[in-house]
């Protein structure tokens, strides 16, 4: 199996220098997510996270990007990604740069509709990867490497039964988690932005 070639920064930057920073004001059915990237700029890494298991948490146990709801104090859903990260993890982004926007996407849960839309921001961090702390909505906090989540090595499917009939989504295997879902979907188009594929199970 040849090397995997991950983007460097540089490239990155380029690919998202021209999308719209959606910076538009907090409404009350929004959230945001952070994709925040550290390291060498040739060996970048991603940030995400588990999170804590709870009942009444839809998304209980998941790997995800550091984010959440939009707060009415938020002035626009970047600065909610930026106090989220903050609060999950510990990382301080504000320091970091904005390298740009994924745009938005309906959020759904159980295979409908929530009224929620997903603004998605990439940032750089700096070449360190800084300690994650994670708060206790956190299960674990991780830096993964982009080079693992496009290895096709490392696809997977998620099985699950819904309606009486087994359905099989697309994920990434990272430390016995799966990523998948929402996290998997905006990771693609993370990836297609900059001409790149997600590992796709075969």
């Amino acid at each position: 199996m040849p090397a995997i070639n991950a983007p460097d920064l540089e490239v990155i930057r380029q690919a998202l220098a021209a999308t719209a920073c959606d910076d538009q004001p907090a409404g009350s059915m929004q959230a945001a997510v952070a994709l925040v990237l550290a390291g060498e700029p040739s060996d970048l890494h991603l940030c995400l996270i588990r999170r804590a298991e709870h009942e009444l948490d839809p998304w209980s146990g998941h790997m995800a990007l550091p984010g959440g709801r939009v707060d009415p104090g938020d002035i626009n859903p970047r600065a909610a990604a930026v106090r989220e990260t903050s609060e999950e993890v510990g990382l301080r982004l504000q320091r970091s740069v904005h390298l740009g926007s994924l745009g938005t996407r309906p959020v759904t849960s159980a295979g409908g509709p929530t009224g929620v839309s997903l603004f998605s921001f990439v940032f750089h961090l700096g070449e360190t990867l800084e300690p994650l702390v994670p708060s206790d909505e956190v299960a674990e906090a991780f830096w993964v490497p982009l080079r693992h989540l496009l290895d096709v090595r490392n696809a997977a499917y998620r099985r699950a039964t819904r309606d009486g009939q087994i359905r099989e989504q697309p994920a990434v295997t990272y430390q016995g988690h799966l990523i998948w879902g929402l996290t998997y979907r905006v990771l693609t188009t993370f990836f297609e932005r900059l001409e790149l594929q997600i590992a796709q199970p075969k």
